[in-house]
């Protein structure tokens, strides 16, 4: 599935100081419930170990083995490295900031953050109404927050004493007239007190993903020219402002494009947590002895419910994998010089933020079953399993809203924007079945699209109406991409290997497929697709798959490629017992 990780991050990170879970000292005296103390003294720490002298999004490989081994370690500390690299970084290297600046985020001396969405507008980040108003006579900008619906909320910038340089989207006027959404670079705070005009409200803790979440608003605070995102805009001397986007909606489409450096950390982050969970119930299920009236007391992964659920969460882990490690060089592509280009098609953000969202359907559905697997065990933070669920139920609306994506989806593929249905022979039965379901959705949608277009219906109220079958067709489409993804990944069988890792990851594969199957029976049936006896022989067949993989089970481990060093807690463990009793 993947080359192994650069082994100085393993030991890195596997240093017990990296723990936040288990006892270790203090960071800097501060006390550990302090939320976001720990997580940014290990980013100084990281970024000291590795150099910090230029952005690690200059290294794609590099920086997504650092996101996902962060991922595995602690969920909290992705959170902030992937803030900080990607969507403070990210849009400052894409938006032309000079070099200084980026230099002060490289080295972590100031640690950054992403002010986008505001309270009135919910995780929509379409119609900011903080105002940057251009001051003609200082050539600054006046950051202002109009009133308390337009605080932005919930960033996590609100630990004291710690520098933080933030990307703030806000809408530019300049003459009164309204020039769309840009992206300026805001200190917001320095090692003694927020800086004049930021009015930073720290937020109650929270128990999973705990940082220092803050609501924050502007009261005339003053950006200088430079730290203006300009991104190839400009301001003469005269005080004539030009944008080579013309539009302000369309500056304002390019300013949310900055998403994408999210959905590029977040798939990769997503599928590592993924893949760690599944790793350590798996290890656990083998070791945990089970008394059965008919068996006796036996390995818990002797159990059909414990293989089902187990590999088939690995086969999503895989799955959700294969997606992140395509859209990384997607999202974290910065042409040369930044800050002069109109960004990705909108086909290409299409496809990273669906990446994301199926990223995030597979962990949360993977990580869910690694926790039924493991019992009332899999709540408690010491064994990460709860953790890791944690971070995928915050991506269901965090770094985009998962359903509103597959309705902005459905809606192009309707229209036929960048966009057609699957065609042409497939390369095998299950995909086949796949591209046939899209296809026909696609063409239940446009129809009734064109039906109620030639009654003069209400367009809201239709496409409102159609929401379900929309989002159905969307849903219907990640499985389709997804699946060929995983399918084109698989390695060529070579027979004169003894490696059973190609026969463990096309068994992955097949449960994808079978699962994915199971959950539409009843329309695949109604659809011609399949018949009674295709549908009843469908369950024995995932059963002889997990039981095929039931004898293959250290090659799954191997094949989920997650650093012994990195499935931290006692489940994972040799020996769980000693570990939770203290006997070890």
């Amino acid at each position: 599935m993947t080359a192994p990780y650069d082994q100085d991050l393993v030991a890195l990170l596997a240093d017990a100081s990296f723990d936040r879970i288990a006892p270790t000292p203090p960071v800097e005296g501060r006390p550990r419930s302090e939320p976001g103390a720990w997580a940014y003294e290990s980013l100084r720490r990281v970024t000291a170990v590795l150099g910090g002298a230029k952005p690690l999004l200059a290294d794609h490989r590099r920086l997504r083995d650092l996101l996902e081994l962060t991922a595995m370690t602690d969920p909290t500390l992705f959170h902030v490295m992937f803030l900080h690299h990607c969507m403070t970084i990210g849009p400052a290297l894409d938006y032309g900031a000079r070099d200084d600046d980026i230099a002060e985020l490289a080295s972590a001396r100031a640690i950054g953050a992403a002010l986008m969405t505001e309270l009135g507008q919910g995780s929509s980040s379409a119609d900011i109404r903080t105002r940057a108003v251009y001051d003609p006579v200082t050539r600054e900008f006046v950051l202002d927050t109009p009133d308390p619906a337009a605080a932005k909320y919930p960033p996590n910038v609100g630990l004291p004493g710690t520098p933080r340089l933030a990307v703030v989207s806000a809408r530019l006027h300049i003459g009164g007239e309204d020039r769309g959404t840009f992206v300026f670079l805001v200190p917001l705070r320095d090692a003694r007190a927020p800086h004049p005009g930021v009015h930073i409200q720290q937020r109650p803790p929270t128990a999973l993903l705990a940082l220092d979440y803050a609501t924050v608003s502007f009261e005339g605070v003053r950006v200088p020219r430079h730290r203006w995102l300009a991104d190839g805009a400009g301001i003469d001397d005269g005080g004539a402002f030009h944008d080579p986007l013309a539009d302000p909606a369309v500056r304002t489409g390019r300013s949310l494009g900055m998403s994408r450096f999210a959905c590029g950390a977040v798939t990769a982050g997503l599928a590592a947590a993924a893949r760690a969970a599944v790793s350590i119930a798996l290890r656990y299920s083998a070791r945990r002895r089970t008394h059965d009236r008919l068996a006796g007391s036996v390995p818990a992964l002797t159990h059909l419910n414990q293989r089902r659920l187990l590999f088939v969460a690995a086969a999503q882990a895989q799955a959700a994998t294969v997606l992140a490690r395509a859209s990384t060089e997607d999202c974290w592509y910065v042409p040369d010089g930044g800050g002069r280009g109109s960004g990705p098609a909108p086909e290409v953000m299409r496809r990273s933020a669906l990446a994301k969202v199926a990223a995030d359907r597979l962990a949360e559905q993977a990580i869910s079953r690694s926790r039924s697997a493991a019992g009332a065990a899999s709540f408690f933070s010491e064994n990460r399993l709860i953790e890791y669920h944690g971070l995928a139920m915050a991506f269901q609306s965090a770094g985009g809203d998962n359903r509103l994506i597959l309705l902005d989806a459905a809606r192009s593929m309707a229209a036929g924007t960048g966009y057609a249905p699957p065609v042409g022979e497939a390369p095998d039965h299950w995909l086949g079945l796949f591209r046939a379901r899209e296809r026909l959705l696609h063409e239940e949608l446009t129809g009734a699209l064109h039906a109620a277009g030639t009654e003069g219906k209400d367009a809201f109220r239709v496409w409102d109406d159609l929401s379900d079958l929309a989002e159905r067709l969307a849903a219907a489409h990640l499985a389709r991409v997804t699946a060929e993804a995983v399918h084109t990944a698989l390695p060529v069988p070579d027979p004169h290997s003894e490696s059973s890792v190609p026969h463990v990851r096309r068994a992955l594969y097949l449960l994808f497929c079978l699962e994915e199957t199971l959950a539409h029976t009843g329309w695949f049936h109604e659809a011609g697709l399949l018949t009674v006896e295709d549908t009843r022989l469908l369950p024995d067949r995932l059963t002889e798959v997990c039981h095929d993989l039931a004898s293959h089970a250290d090659t799954v481990l191997e094949v989920l490629g997650v650093p012994a060093e990195m499935a931290r807690g006692p489940l994972g463990g040799e020996d769980y017992v000693a570990d939770l009793s203290g006997s070890g």
